[in-house]
Formats: structure tokens, sequence, C-alpha cells
């Protein structure tokens, strides 16, 4: 009698073992996703180029949205924003690589006049429609006390949403 409860405790416990494996086995790398991993609860919204991410997040608790601009394969990231609708943000370095962040009204394109020279803006896409549309771009250098913004926000139609 003992023999048979081992035997069926030996069983039971190779049944729990092998569950516990196959279980186990769904939770590691069944995700192939190899694409960037960003800052924990942040979401990917655009890239600068090739190698500049946009990353952004906003809090449940004050409505204002985070944005985080990190170069690929560098741990500091190029610059961080808060804001809402009407923030402007200059991060980097504005006489080596400056680069720009604007809360606006939500829209399908944007253009920078970064000191007379026009340039396309970055959508950060999967904001919440309720809240500011954000874009980013690339400046030029240029020496911080000349530095003159204006920005146009266009529909998907190319109808001015907003300009400034």
């Amino acid at each position: 009698m003992r023999l048979r409860q081992r035997a069926v405790r030996g069983i039971a416990a190779s049944a729990a073992a092998a569950a516990l494996v196959v279980g186990l086995a769904g939770c590691v790398g069944g995700d192939t996703n190899d694409g960037p991993t960003g800052p924990n609860g942040y979401d990917l919204g655009a890239t600068i180029g090739d190698d500049v991410r946009v990353w952004w997040d906003v809090s449940e608790t004050t409505g204002t949205t985070d944005v985080i601009l990190e170069r690929a394969g560098e741990s500091q990231p190029l610059g961080v924003c808060l804001g809402s609708s009407g923030t402007i943000c200059v991060m980097g370095d504005p006489a080596v690589e400056p680069y720009v962040a604007f809360f606006g009204p939500q829209g399908a394109a944007a253009q920078m006049s970064f000191n007379g020279q026009v340039i396309d803006m970055a959508v950060v896409e999967g904001t919440p429609a309720d809240g500011a549309g954000i874009y980013v771009a690339a400046g030029l250098p240029v020496d911080p006390s000349t530095l003159q913004l204006g920005f146009t926000i266009t529909d998907a139609a190319g109808a001015v949403v907003w300009q400034q």
C-alpha cells in the first residue's frame, strides 16, 4: 500500500512539475519584438532622423505630458520636457544640436519656422485626442539669444488649424 501511495505522489509531483515547466515556457521569449524599450510607462511616439527617439507619457495626477528625447545607444537623454498646450521646449545645446518640442492643437502635420528656416516637425503619435498635440524637430545650431520660433499646424487636408 505504501509503495502505491508513493507512486501516486510521484506521478502527481511529476505532473505538477511538467505543468509548471509548460506554464513558464509561455512566459519566456514568447514575444519576438526587438524594438526599442523606453522608460517605464512611456510610449514611443516618433523618431527624428535615424536615431533620436521621442518617448511620451501623460501624468494621471496632473494631466501634463512628459516628453523624453533619447539617442539610440546613449544612456543620458538629450532632453526632457514637461508641459501642456502652449508649451515650447528647446532641448539639447542650441549652439550645437537643438531640439524643439511644441505642445499645441491636434493636427496631422506641423512645421516650425526656426530663425526663418521652415522645418517639418515629427507628429508624436498616440497622444490622447482630447489632449495637446505634440510636435518635435531638430533645429539648426543657433545663438540662443537670437532664437526665433514660429509654428504652423495643419489638418489632414492641409488646411491651417493654428499658426503663431
